[in-house]
């Protein structure tokens, strides 16, 4: 039966979701602004015979995820984001010149700076109906945005995540609404606690 003709069927919509990660533990869900959902592609292999060609399904490749943030100013989202760096093994010049240090990020540091991922699909009760876990993620690029004294819109930062693969959980109806570690629902109270399930 579609949705339309049941009241208990709802459609998902884009407005309806939380992005759970953890950046020292500073990172809040209301400064997320915009998230792509993970995706795949497969490649394939080319193979011809007697004038006819056939494919062959390759390797899969997962795309890469964005996410637009908020650039609040407590907490500041580009300190986050700068600290992120440094615990991922990156040393600022000066550092390195000074206590004469190599400077080198690895994926161990990188991920433990980041945390787990998390992109959670509400329905319109605020419960999760399924969630996105990015697994082995990193942050692979951040832009800060643009100033202009001719503009008064938020100041947004983007940060591109690469991973390893994605994994889907099915909540379905009768999912909890989603809370923080105090038992309050995001959006009223609360903090972002460093995993969810």
């Amino acid at each position: 039966m579609p949705f339309w003709n049941d009241a208990a069927s709802e459609p998902k919509r884009q407005h309806r979701f939380l992005i759970y990660m953890e950046l020292g533990g500073s990172f809040i869900p209301y400064l997320a602004k915009s998230v792509t959902k993970p995706g795949f592609e497969v490649s394939e292999t080319e193979h011809k015979f007697l004038g006819n060609t056939y494919y062959y399904p390759g390797s899969l490749t997962w795309n890469d995820v964005t996410c637009t943030i908020i650039n609040s100013i407590e907490p500041d989202a580009q300190d986050m984001l700068l600290q992120a760096l440094e615990r991922s093994g990156y040393l600022f010049p000066p550092t390195q010149a000074i206590e004469g240090q190599d400077g080198t990020i690895n994926k161990v540091k990188s991920m433990e700076a980041l945390g787990e991922v998390k992109i959670a699909e509400l329905n319109g009760e605020g419960a999760e109906v399924g969630i996105w876990i990015l697994n082995n993620a990193f942050i692979k690029s951040a832009t800060f945005g643009d100033l202009d004294y001719g503009a008064d819109d938020l100041l947004n930062i983007e940060i591109g995540f690469k991973y390893d693969w994605a994994s889907y959980e099915h909540k379905g109806v009768g999912a909890i609404p989603a809370q923080d570690g105090f038992g309050s629902p995001y959006g009223i109270a609360g903090t972002t606690p460093s995993t969810r399930t």
